[in-house]
């Protein structure tokens, strides 16, 4: 799986190539001291946790983290150019900057965690900054799409925008699980291992570009500003859990909406239908009663709305890519 390491990972084992930015990182490592000092911060100290680099084919680097940092920290290096970089921030309120502009990546802390996607297109090299508060959790995985894979004629095109362009999405519970999937893999190995990660990296990648094709994403195509308020409002209530024990006509009466629309206007604005946004979020909900609640399994099945252990564990394991007992154990 990854590495139980330093945040910066570690150099790639075979069949595994280095990403630039986990190169740069190391060639920085000693500036990190200093800059974290002169900005009143503890020396540099490891983050605790797993994280690893792996090429997954020319011009395709896959970093995934799931760290926390011990002492408040800033870390500073020089990210390469001529890249576009898919973000999916699962948990964490790190500021992060780059060049003169700072990345909307605030995704908020434990249960209150709200996944965000960004889409970042880069021209030519710039200054990377981040900085975390002590005991903050970094969930995260981020593909980088060099020159190379583009001018392969194979993959998707490249989205048209300028350099340090950040286009941002909310992801879909299938990106979610996918992030998820990619931060703990299927215990394949060797060829198996890479294929299961590029297909979950494609899959990543082609939402992140379908979702941030237009510049304007104040509201997705097709609905009205007051429609789409509408939908946000309702997965504000989804995430709180108050609509748990709610059936769809109770919804769409809160939300004083038709059914159907309320179920039209919600896939259009998050890709998914109410049910499936609400299962994820119980189940996300779940594995966090299970890492930090001390949670049994049964408990777990409970807070994600199932009466069957053996149905509950199938759909976490789907979800997360690990079956609750072992995700529990990870702790």
């Amino acid at each position: 799986m990854f590495e139980r390491a330093n945040e910066d990972a570690a150099p790639p084992g075979p069949g595994e190539t280095e990403a630039p930015e986990s190169a740069l990182a190391r060639a920085v490592a000693g500036r990190k001291k200093r800059d974290s000092a002169s900005a009143g911060g503890a020396p540099c100290v490891p983050a605790c946790g797993e994280c690893s680099v792996r090429c997954l084919r020319e011009g395709v680097h896959l970093r995934c983290a799931d760290v926390v940092h011990p002492h408040s920290s800033v870390m500073r290096a020089v990210i390469p150019g001529k890249c576009v970089k898919v973000l999916v921030k699962l948990e964490g309120d790190a500021q992060v900057r780059l060049g003169r502009r700072e990345l909307p990546m605030n995704a908020g802390c434990g249960r209150d965690a709200r996944p965000q996607g960004v889409v970042l297109c880069l021209e030519r090299p710039e200054e990377f900054e981040r900085r975390c508060a002590a005991g903050e959790r970094q969930r995260l995985v981020v593909v980088t799409l060099t020159a190379e894979w583009f001018a392969s004629g194979r993959q998707l095109p490249a989205p048209a925008a300028g350099h340090l362009e950040v286009r941002c999405w909310t992801p879909t519970p299938r990106a979610v699980a996918i992030a998820e999937q990619l931060l703990n893999p299927a215990a394949f190995q060797g060829p198996l291992r890479g294929l299961y990660l590029e297909s979950r990296m494609l899959e990543l990648v082609a939402e992140a570009f379908a979702c941030t094709a237009s510049p304007d994403q104040a509201s997705p195509p097709g609905l009205r500003p007051d429609e789409h308020a509408r939908a946000c409002r309702l997965r504000d209530l989804l995430d709180s859990g108050g609509a748990d024990a709610l059936s769809l006509a109770e919804m769409a009466r809160a939300m004083r909406c038709n059914a159907t629309t309320l179920q039209r206007q919600f896939r259009q604005a998050f890709g998914a239908t109410i049910f499936d946004y609400l299962r994820a979020g119980r189940l996300r909900r779940a594995a966090w009663a299970l890492q930090h609640d001390g949670a049994s399994v049964a408990r777990a099945a409970e807070i994600a709305g199932y009466a069957s252990q053996a149905n509950f564990s199938t759909a976490f394991r789907r979800h997360f890519g690990l079956p609750p007992k072992t995700y529990r154990a990870r702790v």
